[in-house]
Parts: C-alpha cells; sequence; structure tokens
C-alpha cells in the first residue's frame, strides 16, 4: 500500500454517505439523547513516528474508525471503545516503505460540555490496549531481518468534538501517544504521536 491516495478517496465517500444517514435523523434539539449508544468516528490520521530512538521523525498519513459504546446510567460518560488504524508511506529511508494496522480496544471518558446546548463541545480522555502489525519494512531480528513485524501495543490520549446536530458531530482534534515494541536494532521501543480529525456519527 505505498499510495495512501485509495485509502483517502474511501474514507471521502464513506464520509458522504454516513452525512447523508445522519442528517436524516436529526433531531430538532440537536443535543445529545440518553437514549444514544454509540458513536461511529470516520477519522483522517497523521502519525509522527520513527523507526528507532536514534532516527528522524516522519509522518505516516493514514485513517481510522472508531466505534464507542456509551455505558448508560450512574456510568454516563463512560464508553467501551474499539479503534482501527491503517497508515503507510513510502521511502521513510531511502528504498525503505512501512505500512501499519493496529486495532485497539479500551475505555473513554467524555465530558459534555453544555449539555444542553444543541452545539455544545464534548472533551474526552482514553485508555486502549491492543497490538500493531507492521509490513512492507525491514525489521532486523537476532538472526535474520523480515519484511514484516507484529506485537503489543499501548494508546492513551483524548480529543474535542463539536456537535453539529444531534446525529453529526465534528471531530475537531485527537491526540494519542502511541507505544509498541516492533524490532528495529537497537531498543525495539516506538513512541509515536497520532493525530487525527474527522467526523462521528452518533446511533
Amino acid at each position: 500500500m505505498k499510495n495512501i491516495l485509495p485509502v483517502r478517496a474511501t474514507l471521502a465517500m464513506v464520509l458522504g454517505a454516513l452525512s447523508l444517514s445522519a442528517a436524516g435523523q436529526t433531531s430538532p434539539g440537536g443535543a445529545p439523547a440518553a437514549a444514544d449508544k454509540f458513536d461511529l468516528a470516520v477519522n483522517f490520521t497523521y502519525k509522527v513516528a520513527k523507526i528507532t530512538s536514534t532516527t528522524t521523525h516522519f509522518v505516516l498519513p493514514g485513517g481510522s474508525v472508531d466505534a464507542a459504546y456509551n455505558l448508560p446510567g450512574k456510568a454516563s460518560g463512560l464508553s467501551l471503545v474499539v479503534d482501527i488504524n491503517g497508515e503507510a508511506k513510502s521511502d521513510i529511508e531511502p528504498g525503505v516503505n512501512l505500512t501499519q494496522f493496529s486495532v485497539m480496544g479500551g475505555a473513554r471518558y467524555t465530558f459534555h460540555l453544555a449539555a444542553k446546548n444543541a452545539h455544545g463541545a464534548d472533551l474526552y480522555g482514553q485508555f486502549l490496549g491492543g497490538g500493531v502489525f507492521a509490513s512492507d519494512s525491514l525489521f532486523p531480528g537476532p538472526s535474520s531481518t523480515a519484511s514484516s513485524a507484529n506485537s503489543g501495543a499501548l494508546q492513551v490520549g483524548g480529543g474535542a468534538n463539536i456537535r453539529l446536530t444531534h446525529s453529526l458531530t465534528l471531530r475537531l482534534i485527537e491526540a494519542d501517544f502511541i507505544t509498541s515494541q516492533l524490532p528495529n536494532s537497537t531498543d525495539n521501543r516506538q513512541y509515536d504521536l497520532r493525530l487525527s480529525n474527522g467526523v462521528v456519527f452518533r446511533f
């Protein structure tokens, strides 16, 4: 996946289709309803990454989808989240490419500012864990170099959304700190920053 344009085109079509669907479900008040149990976000992502602690940073463009189940009652504000992300870049170093795919799951807590305002803001923090699969690159091991590798990963971060309608929210920014343990010939650890923005659909 050396060219990210097909990924962006697909995300754009998904955004357009879901926006039309969400517009048809908008309620007059526009504010979040207690009965809304699910949020589905579609994002463009940019990961600021390094291969090792001694190499220079590079940016991996990509996209993500995250789904949140909003717990009711006394746990209001708490959500269970699954985040699926993919990204790719050519020539992160001369002749070296990188494609990554990750699946994370965990918890998110959201503060609904001006909850009765149809266009209020939502601020959230989250902690997720899962795994990352990397390919189309070079991963040095004890005895040989592989073209693919996988490892566990942790993701900690948060973001800010602005409610546009009852069913549609604009994700202004999400910033996540992500750690993984892919082979890199030094400490076998990565510390990356992922920035995202997109739209959130409420059901």
